[in-house]
């Protein structure tokens, strides 16, 4: 084969396994649409803007209207789960006497049922995924390489708003690579964990190495080859753990987040700042907050205002404003983690993911990043109602990285 030749069929390759062979009309209307939408919450999360938040809404309840136009049976779970949500705030803030936020929050609820109803559908090229997150890996990668430091990197947020970032770009790609059932490109997961090492949170670093590591043991089939890719990397670096231990702790990459690492351990864990908070949180509870929620304003702890009544727990956030449906939120969370384990292990990893970096802080419910949660607990809810119904023509796609046991019905 000659030079040409052999560049053409590369470029074939690469065309195939990015850009499809047709396009849909619908479907690439909704690719950019969602872009649109993703790229927006992304760079609003740099640079708050009232005008960028009501485009980001106004986005979503587009796409909802849309797909609303002709409702599916196995669709219906959702619109029952974003109602009872929706009420359950409602309910939460008559009990506890909140007011402020009403509007926006019903809007993040809406907006985000909309965004998350286009991938659950499928209507999404894998290229508008690749475009948005490649472009804040560059953004991000310069800022690096020209010697900013990570604190200063966003404007209205600590630097571990950049793990975030990069977090739910990377996921939102893999959700759609996995729902168009193409292979899984370990890429994006890889400069995530790097540029979240740079961005040095904790929380971040941890989240995105547990995505890379799970996404790489999905991608190498057979429990052998996986014992031995773990022996490799444990025996080599037995081998030269002297030469990385100094590289690591010498290297200004990683002396940040070795630093960050090195103070915070030396606090009692007991006495760090988010423990203090969420068990002040726990402690104060009975009956009606369980049932109802809290009003921070009308129920303060010590240093909340300092703090901004920040719980850095986007689940106790979520119990807060919603009451007795976060429990029902954090079960069908947990249950739809056990579903994945068994129907797709990329999406059990994906939503691993998401749960262990959202304990730590703030940035999902309510905001422009819900989508991805409720794109978790619809795909769990609608698959659950197809085999209720036994649909002869399930809609949803099974990942190719899914082990499916010889005899055992399988997912749609």
């Amino acid at each position: 084969m000659n030079t040409q030749n052999h560049n053409q069929l590369s470029c074939a390759k690469l065309s195939s396994s990015i850009f499809p062979a047709s396009y849909n009309a619908k479907k690439a209307f909704f690719t950019i649409l969602f872009s649109l939408y993703l790229a927006l919450s992304l760079i609003r999360f740099m640079r708050s803007g009232f005008l960028i938040t009501c485009i980001i809404m106004g986005l979503g309840l587009f796409a909802l209207i849309l797909l609303s136009t002709r409702i599916r049976r196995e669709y219906i779970p959702i619109y029952v789960f974003a109602g009872f949500l929706a009420t359950s705030f409602l309910v939460s803030s008559i009990f506890v006497s909140r007011t402020e936020g009403l509007p926006r929050i019903f809007l993040h609820i809406v907006s985000c049922t909309g965004i998350a109803m286009i991938l659950l559908m499928g209507y999404v090229y894998s290229w508008g995924g690749y475009i948005v997150f490649y472009s804040f890996v560059v953004y991000f990668l310069m800022l690096m390489f020209t010697g900013v430091d990570a604190n200063s990197a966003l404007k209205i947020t600590s630097w571990n708003g950049i793990s975030m970032i990069m977090l739910v770009a990377c996921i939102s790609l893999y959700i759609i690579l996995s729902m168009e059932n193409k292979k899984i490109d370990l890429k994006p997961a890889f400069f995530t964990l790097v540029i979240s090492i740079w961005g040095i949170g904790r929380s971040g670093i941890a989240s995105s190495f547990v995505l890379f590591l799970g996404l790489l043991f999905v991608r190498v089939r057979g429990i052998r080859k996986k014992i031995y890719i773990v022996f490799i990397c444990l025996f080599i670096a037995f081998l030269f753990r002297d030469n990385l231990i100094k590289f690591v702790t010498n290297s200004s990459f990683f002396g940040n987040a070795i630093n960050r690492y090195e103070v915070t351990s030396r606090t009692d864990i007991r006495n760090s700042e988010r423990v203090i908070i969420w068990t002040n949180y726990f402690n104060n509870l009975d009956i009606f907050r369980v049932i109802f929620g809290v009003n921070v304003r009308k129920d303060p702890w010590p240093e909340g205002e300092k703090l901004e009544y920040n719980y850095h727990n986007s689940f106790i956030n979520l119990h807060l404003q919603t009451g007795f449906m976060a429990l029902i939120v954090i079960a069908l969370s947990i249950f739809s983690l056990f579903k994945f384990y068994r129907i797709n292990k990329v999406f059990l990893f994906l939503f691993l993911t998401v749960i262990l970096r959202w304990s730590t802080d703030l940035g999902i419910f309510f905001d422009s990043f819900d989508f991805i949660p409720y794109f978790f607990i619809f795909y769990y809810l609608t698959w659950i109602i197809q085999k209720k119904l036994c649909l002869p023509a399930p809609r949803l796609n099974r990942s190719r990285y899914n082990e499916k046991k010889p005899g055992r019905k399988g997912p749609p």
